[in-house]
C-alpha cells in the first residue's frame, strides 16, 4: 500500500511590501482624542502603518494607509492558530492574506480618498468616494475564527444611490494533504448582503467576515454579536490595573498595552495558551515570552482568563521539567511539539523566576502547592549548572546567538538569583523553612558570585560584562537592577544612559548597534526606577510610550528592530506593565498574604495610583504620595485600608 505523502502549503506574506516600519522615531506623527489614536491625512504624503489584533480563535495583521495620492490600501492578513498545517511546526498555522470588499456606486467603482484612521482597540478608517463618506471599523472577532469588517456608507448626494461590494472572494477549500489533524479546510467570506439603496441623508452598513474553519464544517459568523464581545472587552480593561499618574500620555499608553498583553490568548485543543504573534508565533509557549514577561503580571492584572492561561501554561511545560536536564525553550502546534533549537537558553531559570513570582502574586497556597515541586527540580538543575566562579552557565539567552552571550551570561544568573528568592518566600509560607533558608543562601550566593564574575569596567563604567569576552555595553546590564542587585547601580545607571547604548526610543542591544529589543528597554526602565533613578527614568518613559503610542509605528510595544518590520509582540506588552508595579511602586510579593512595597516617584510627580488591582487574590487600590523626603503609601481593599509611611513597607493582607 501506497502512503501519499503530505505535501507542505505555501506561505504567505505577512505585512504588506509598502508597510515596511523602519523609521526611527522623531516626534508625535499621531495625536490622541478622547484616548483614540488619530491621524489626519495630508495631501501628497504617504502614510503606512500596521497593527495585530486578536481573539480565541485567529489572529490578523491588518497593514493599512494610503499612497501618496490619498488612496486608501489594505492588506487583510488572518492567522488561524489551532488550523494546522504541515509540517506542524512553530509557524505551521493556516494564514490568509484576504481580498477585502470593493465599494462600487451606481455601478461604478471608485478608489477611496482616506481621511482619518483612528485605532482605539478597533481600527477607524474614514474615507471619502465623492459625496459618499464610507467608515470602517475592522477588528479579530474576540470568540470566532474570523476578521469582521463593518463598512458604514452615508449618502451625501442629493440622489439615491445604488451600494454594491464586490471584490470578495469565493470560497477555498484546502485539500487534507497540507492539513494536519482535519479532513480539509475552508476559507470563506462571508457577507450579509451585497446590495443596498441609500437615499440622500442616509446611512446602511455592510458586515463582512473573513474566516476559515473544517472542511466539513459551516460556520455562519455573527458580525454584531462579535463587535459587541470586542467593545465589551475593550470596556473590562478600562476598569482594571487602572494606571494614574500626572501624565495622561503614560495613562493612556498603559490602556492600550492592556489591549495586547491580554487579547493574545488562544483557544486550543490544550487549553488556554497566551503566544506571542506577530504573524509567526501561536498556539505555542515560551519560557521568556510567557513563563518569565508575562504571566507574573496577569496574576496582578484582574483578568481571569489570563490567569487561567498561566496556570495551564506553567502545568504544560511540568512534563518536560527535570532537575538534570535543560528545560526546553518552547511548546509548540497547541502541545503536540517542542522546540529547543538554541539548546538551554537558561530556560529552567525563566521558568523558576516566572512561576514563583506569579504564584506568590496570585497568593493562593493550595495552587502554589501543585507547582512547587516544578520549580524546585528547575532550580535543582540550575544549581548543578554553576560554574566554578559561582554563576550559571548556558548555551545562550533568550536572544538565542543573535548576540554574543558566552558559555555563562549575566541575564540567566540574575534571573536565577531572583528565583531564589521568590522560591524562598513561598517555602517559608509553605511551611518549608529548610527549604527556604537553604534557598536564601544559594541567592546570597550567587549575588556575591555575580558581583566577582561579572562585574567589570566596560566602557570605562564600573558596571558589568554581558558574558566572558564581551568588551561592549550591553543593554541587559539592567537586569541587576530589575531583580534589586543595586552594588553597582549608578554607574549602571550611567552605562545604561551613555551615548553608545541609549537612542531616542530606547536602548541598543550592544553599544555600536542599531538593533533593539523592546524587551531589554522595558526591563531597564523598570530597573532604573526600582533602584531609585526616578527622573532618568521617567525621561526613558515618557520618551518611548510617545515613540509607540504616537510615533511612527502605533500603538504597541514592539518586538525589535530591524528584525521582524516591529511586529506587535504581545508579551512585551506585559513588561510595559510592569514597570508600573514593579518599577515605580516598588512591588514585590513575599508571600501568599505580604508584599513590599519601594516606591520612587519622579521628581515632578506628587501622586501615583494603581487601581482595581490584584493583590494577595484580593482587589485592591494602591496609592503613593510625596510627603516631603517620604510617600504615603495607601492599599485599599473592600474590608480594610493599609497605610504606611517612608520610603519601603511590608504590607500584610
Amino acid at each position: 500500500m501506497m502512503i501519499k505523502k503530505k505535501k507542505n502549503l505555501e506561505k504567505v506574506p505577512r505585512f504588506a511590501s509598502w508597510a515596511l516600519m523602519n523609521k526611527p522615531f522623531k516626534n508625535e506623527k499621531h495625536y490622541l482624542h478622547e484616548s483614540k489614536i488619530c491621524f489626519d491625512v495630508k495631501a501628497g504624503e504617504e502614510y503606512t502603518n500596521h497593527v495585530e489584533m486578536s481573539g480565541f480563535y485567529c489572529s490578523s495583521i491588518i497593514s493599512y494607509g494610503s499612497d501618496a495620492n490619498g488612496f486608501v490600501r489594505f492588506m487583510r492578513h488572518v492567522v488561524f492558530p489551532t488550523l494546522r498545517v504541515n509540517p506542524n511546526l512553530t509557524d505551521s498555522h493556516l494564514a490568509c492574506n484576504f481580498n477585502g470588499a470593493v465599494i462600487e456606486i451606481n455601478g461604478m467603482q471608485s478608489n477611496e480618498k482616506a481621511v482619518r484612521f483612528v485605532f482605539d482597540g478597533i481600527l477607524n478608517v474614514y474615507s471619502i468616494i465623492g459625496d459618499f463618506q464610507i467608515h470602517r471599523k475592522i477588528f479579530t472577532a474576540p470568540d470566532s475564527p474570523s476578521l469582521v469588517e463593518i463598512i458604514e456608507v452615508e449618502n451625501g448626494s442629493k440622489q439615491t444611490a445604488n451600494i454594491n461590494i464586490t471584490g470578495l472572494e469565493s470560497e477555498k477549500l484546502i485539500s487534507s494533504e497540507y492539513c494536519v489533524g482535519f479532513n480539509g479546510y475552508k476559507l470563506f467570506t462571508q457577507i450579509d448582503k451585497h446590495e443596498v439603496r441609500i437615499a440622500p441623508g442616509e446611512t446602511d452598513q455592510f458586515y463582512v467576515a473573513y474566516g476559515a474553519c473544517s472542511g466539513s464544517e459551516n460556520l455562519i459568523v455573527n458580525c454584531i454579536e462579535e463587535h459587541k464581545k470586542r467593545t465589551d472587552f475593550l470596556m473590562r480593561l478600562k476598569s482594571i490595573f487602572v494606571v494614574d499618574t500626572p501624565d495622561e500620555k503614560i495613562n493612556i499608553m498603559a490602556y492600550y498595552a492592556k489591549i495586547r498583553a491580554a487579547e493574545s490568548i488562544y483557544k486550543t485543543k490544550a487549553g488556554l495558551m497566551h503566544s506571542p504573534g506577530g504573524g509567526a508565533y501561536y498556539a505555542a509557549l515560551w519560557t521568556n515570552d510567557q513563563c518569565e514577561y508575562i504571566n507574573p503580571l496577569f496574576a496582578n492584572l484582574g483578568y481571569e482568563t489570563a490567569v487561567k492561561q498561566s496556570l495551564n501554561c506553567y502545568k504544560m511545560y511540568q512534563k518536560y521539567i527535570n532537575p538534570k536536564k535543560a528545560l526546553i525553550t518552547s511548546i509548540i502546534s497547541q502541545g503536540d511539539g517542542i522546540w529547543h533549537g538554541a539548546k538551554d537558553r537558561g530556560d529552567s531559570a525563566m521558568y523558576a523566576y516566572g512561576c514563583s513570582r506569579f504564584l506568590l502574586a496570585l497568593g493562593d497556597k493550595k495552587i502554589a502547592e501543585k507547582y512547587i515541586q516544578g520549580i524546585r527540580d528547575c532550580l535543582t538543575y540550575t544549581i548543578s549548572k554553576k560554574n566554578r566562579f559561582g554563576v550559571i552557565k548556558s548555551d545562550s539567552d533568550e536572544l538565542e546567538n543573535r548576540f554574543k552571550s558566552g558559555k555563562a551570561n549575566l541575564c540567566t544568573s540574575c534571573l536565577a538569583y531572583d528565583a531564589f528568592l521568590s522560591t524562598a518566600y513561598l517555602e517559608k509560607d509553605l511551611g518549608n523553612q529548610q527549604r527556604a533558608d537553604r534557598y536564601f543562601k544559594e541567592a546570597g550566593n550567587l549575588k556575591n558570585a555575580i558581583e566577582a564574575y561579572f562585574g567589570k569596567n566596560i566602557e570605562n563604567y564600573e558596571t558589568y560584562m554581558y558574558c566572558k569576552g564581551e568588551k561592549h555595553l550591553r543593554s541587559w546590564i539592567s537586569i541587576p537592577l530589575a531583580v534589586g542587585i543595586f552594588t553597582r547601580k549608578d554607574e549602571t545607571a550611567k552605562a545604561l544612559l551613555s551615548p553608545g547604548l541609549h537612542v531616542q526610543e530606547g536602548f541598543v542591544t550592544r553599544s555600536g548597534e542599531k538593533t533593539f529589543w523592546d524587551r531589554s528597554t522595558l526591563y531597564a526602565i523598570r530597573g532604573l526606577f526600582y533602584a531609585g533613578f526616578a527622573d532618568e527614568a521617567n525621561e526613558l518613559l515618557k520618551t518611548y510610550s510617545r515613540a509607540r503610542l504616537l510615533g511612527e509605528h502605533i500603538p504597541y510595544a514592539v518586538e525589535a528592530f530591524p528584525e521582524g518590520n516591529q511586529s506587535h509582540l504581545s508579551a512585551e506588552s506585559g513588561l510595559y506593565l510592569r514597570i508600573f508595579t514593579e518599577g515605580i511602586v516598588g512591588y514585590r510579593p513575599t508571600g501568599f498574604k505580604s508584599f513590599e512595597l519601594k516606591p520612587d516617584l519622579p521628581s515632578d510627580w506628587n501622586h501615583m495610583e494603581i487601581n482595581n488591582i490584584k493583590l494577595c487574590g484580593e482587589t485592591a487600590d494602591i496609592k503613593i504620595i510625596r510627603k516631603e523626603e517620604n510617600y504615603e503609601m495607601i492599599v485599599k481593599t473592600a474590608d480594610k485600608e493599609i497605610k504606611c509611611a517612608g520610603k519601603n513597607a511590608e504590607i500584610r493582607f
